[in-house]
């Protein structure tokens, strides 16, 4: 039987040969070091200058070379299905290894032995060149006959122009961005001034230095101050999402979005300098340095991104009039995903509150509650009627399995032995007020938070990576591909990405053996509640 779109061997090489070409020039450029060999002849400078600049050339190439034959992917698949299906490639492959490891050696012993030289190398230069050369030459190969690429190349080549000169313009925009820096900040100084004195009285400017602040609390408003990188997140952002929704939005119209972003990302950037200032002046350095700095950068992005959206698809000017809309209610499929999310989303951005309002986000753990236990009550019958085990006995198993974890991630807790920071903290609140955290603390880690993540992570997104149509998946049904990608996007939750990632498997196995979600939500609560106590019991508060 002949291999298909979705054919596991074809899939499998072509990601393989992809991984390597992406990996082995960043890697060699990485090794080499082209300040090693100190010779001052102009035609040296010129070609090690542009060899260091080559790799990000390259990367820009064949990422618009892709994005411009994505419309083709079906037809290029079957050209190169027909080729490469009884193709031998492993020694090719192989050859390719070996060839890499070689050069990388070659490279560091250029690097030695270049210190000591006053004339260019060239012909080691010229044969280090040509085995870069021969390594994507046998990637190539191994990938496809050269026939089919010399075809590929004749009918494509407007577009590899194309992709050329789009590689062309975004390194020379990155290079012009690069050198802007310093007046994208010195316009963010400006404007956060001006907001600032509308309404502080006692403001200190100084634009030599790009000092600005109030009440003797000062900040330096450096190029990394200047908002570029949430104009970055944005555009990138809006980008996918005109893409998604390009067969509901109204274009060109719609394309307005991508300069009205930038310029809210950018005022609100200043206006969270403004706030920032503001903060460490009248309430807490502390604060306004360590949570405020970087957590109302994120809030300024959703703001942003969510309110675009919504205005869209509510907006006539950027809605597409020959979308057919319809006022029926959400289908049950997307009030089911909704219910799923809500609780982890509310956790998530009352976390972000919490940390950006005060210096380590414990003051206002109870807002994580708050949050949690609001989204759980407004989707009562829904949460009511989840698959729950029928006996009692069949919850025994997943409380072992979280126990087992629980147990686990004391024995590797980092911090044992260590003053923690949160018991100072404790240490020094009134009795009542540290009672009170402890039970909130308590509250969320057993119940509540157990409850946001199992719904999110084995309720919704490990069976919508089985199957778009997340409902009809059986809650218990297991690849491969949704227990990994899970269980890694679990772990980088936690600080011990480790540890998060083997208990975010261990409550998978809790999923699958029990068949239910609320399987995997006990054998979290299990665990949360055996670390809890321990922390409480014995102190160890670097658990918490």
């Amino acid at each position: 039987m002949g291999a298909t779109i979705t054919d596991p061997r074809l899939a499998l090489r072509g990601t393989l040969i992809l991984a390597l070409a992406l990996l082995e020039l960043p890697a060699l450029a990485f090794l080499y070091d082209p300040l090693a060999i100190n010779a001052s002849d102009p035609l040296w400078l010129t070609v090690r200058a542009g060899l260091r600049e080559m790799v990000p050339v390259v990367i820009f190439f064949g990422a618009a070379l892709g994005v411009l034959l994505t419309p083709q992917r079906r037809a290029l698949f079957a050209d190169w299905r027909a080729v490469a299906s009884d193709r031998r490639w492993t020694f090719l492959a192989g050859a390719n290894l070996a060839g890499f490891a070689a050069l990388a050696v070659a490279t560091i012993v250029l690097n030695a032995h270049g210190a000591g030289l006053a004339d260019p190398p060239w012909l080691l230069f010229g044969l280090w060149s040509a085995g870069v050369f021969g390594l994507y030459f046998l990637l190539a190969l191994a990938l496809a006959p050269v026939d089919f690429f010399i075809r590929m190349i004749k009918r494509e080549k407007w577009l590899a122009l194309l992709a050329a000169g789009a590689a062309g313009f975004v390194f020379a925009a990155s290079e012009m961005a690069q050198k802007s820096w310093t007046i994208l900040s010195e316009a963010t100084f400006h404007v956060s001034a001006f907001v600032l004195g509308l309404y502080e009285k006692d403001v200190f400017v100084d634009p030599a230095r790009r000092l600005l602040g109030a009440d003797g609390f000062t900040v330096n408003i450096a190029a990394a101050c200047s908002g570029y990188e949430g104009i970055g997140l944005v555009t990138a952002f809006l980008t996918i999402y005109l893409w998604i929704f390009r067969a509901v939005l109204r274009f060109p119209n719609a394309y307005l979005v991508l300069p009205i972003g930038i310029a809210a990302i950018w005022i609100l950037n200043s206006v969270r300098i403004a706030a920032l200032i503001s903060l460490g002046a009248h309430v807490s350095p502390e604060i306004a340095g360590v949570g405020f700095h970087s957590q109302a950068g994120w809030m300024m992005f959703l703001i942003v991104t969510i309110g675009i959206m919504l205005a869209t698809h509510r907006i006539g000017f950027f809605h597409n009039e020959n979308t057919q809309t319809s006022n029926a209610p959400p289908s049950p499929a997307f009030r089911e995903a909704i219910f799923l999310l809500a609780p982890f989303l509310a956790m998530t951005a009352a976390g972000i509150i919490a940390a950006a309002f005060t210096a380590d986000g414990s003051w206002l753990y109870s807002l994580r509650v708050i949050a949690i236990g609001a989204a759980l009550g407004f989707g009562w019958r829904f949460y009511r009627g989840l698959a729950r085990p029928e006996a009692l006995r069949a919850y025994a198993e997943p409380a072992l399995i979280g126990a087992v974890v629980g147990a686990a991630w004391i024995a590797t807790d980092p911090g044992r032995g260590e003053t923690s920071d949160l018991g100072i903290w404790l240490a020094g609140l009134p009795a009542a007020a540290a009672v009170f955290w402890l039970v909130m603390r308590v509250i969320g880690t057993i119940i509540l938070v157990p409850i946001a993540e199992e719904l999110a992570f084995r309720g919704y997104l490990h069976r919508k990576l089985i199957a778009d149509r997340f409902e009809a998946v059986r809650e218990s049904a297991f690849t491969w591909k949704a227990f990994i990608i899970s269980s890694v996007l679990f772990a980088l939750l936690h600080d011990r990405w480790l540890a998060g990632g083997l208990a975010g498997a261990a409550f998978a196995l809790a999923l699958y053996r029990s068949g239910k979600v609320t399987g995997a939500i006990i054998a979290h609560m299990s665990a949360n509640a055996v670390i809890a106590f321990w922390a409480i019991v014995f102190g160890q508060w670097s658990l918490l």
